[in-house]
């Protein structure tokens, strides 16, 4: 009889394993989303487009979306003037599903304002992980609407809903960090200061404002910035929303390996891997599994 529970035992893991397998492969075989701005012209489409290395005839492998001057407004208005937003919306995206661990890898096109590193802290509070993104523009412009559409992107990609709260976070995350690198003249050091007290925030569960102000002014700090009272309250508020969104802390850094490990060595820790909660996983698992066996045997 404990020959045939091992057996059982086998089979069933394997199956499980397997299932997970053709899970996987499944994924990676999804379209690649392209979110094209609405008010493009022909001429700008296919500058877009090429710039994009999507051929107009091959637009059937693709789920395309669409990004409306309306949307821009409905989440940007908040953060910037309407003549900022203008009355177009030009920006457009490519989103390459990755494979598992891949990490989120940002590339763009024509976009003077939004840096890489801006992108990618903003997209990775939105929630977005494993995946390759092009922001391509017809001409130089800010591409802080391209954030709407990725997010848009990737929810269609993984049959999930936008999360609005998480979306309105990360185009205020975008904007703050915009605004701190022009005055700082640095949006690189803007950037990776906001990823840093990110990372602080989430990783201790900070909440209060008294608390957040005080990372904030430890960051000060470490990058030897100065900002103004104006400056850290922004900062506050912005912190303030990521810290109530629901964002794995241990995702950050491994979906953004290039910005991470510059923090590396300014004292945060970002090899936290609880390898008893792993174990304990794995003893729960097995459990269970032995348990279903012992439903069928006995």
């Amino acid at each position: 009889m404990k020959i045939t529970k091992k057996l059982l035992a086998m089979v069933l893991v394997l199956t499980m394993t397997l299932g997970l397998g053709v899970t996987a492969n499944a994924a990676s075989d999804d379209k690649p989303i392209l979110a094209l701005g609405a008010d493009l012209s022909t001429d700008q489409r296919a500058a877009v487009l090429g710039l994009l290395g999507v051929d107009e005839s091959d637009l059937a492998n693709y789920d395309v979306i669409s990004i409306t001057n309306a949307e821009e407004h409905q989440y940007l208005d908040a953060y910037l003037s309407s003549s900022v937003i203008g009355t177009h919306a030009l920006s457009s995206v490519l989103i390459r599903p990755a494979e598992e661990g891949a990490g989120l890898n940002v590339t763009t096109y024509n976009i003077s304002y939004c840096t890489i590193d801006m992108y990618t802290n903003a997209l990775l509070t939105a929630g977005l992980q494993d995946a390759n993104v092009f922001v391509a523009a017809p001409s130089n412009i800010s591409g802080t609407s391209a954030l709407i559409g990725a997010v848009k992107g990737y929810a269609d990609m993984t049959g999930t809903k936008v999360d609005e709260q998480a979306l309105e976070t990360a185009v205020n995350e975008l904007v703050v960090t915009g605004d701190l690198g022009d005055q700082l003249g640095d949006s690189e050091t803007a950037s990776d200061m906001v990823a840093y007290i990110k990372q602080q925030i989430l990783e201790n569960n900070v909440k209060d404002d008294a608390d957040i102000e005080k990372i904030i002014r430890d960051a000060m700090d470490k990058f030897n910035i100065k900002l103004t009272d104006d400056q850290v309250q922004q900062l506050i508020g912005l912190m303030n929303k990521i810290s109530k969104l629901d964002i794995d802390v241990d995702a950050l850094s491994k979906q953004a390996t290039e910005i991470y490990n510059k923090l590396k060595g300014m004292g945060l820790d970002l090899d936290k891997i609880d390898t008893k909660q792993v174990g304990n996983f794995i003893t729960r698992f097995f459990d269970k599994i032995m348990s279903l066996v012992n439903q069928f045997i006995g």
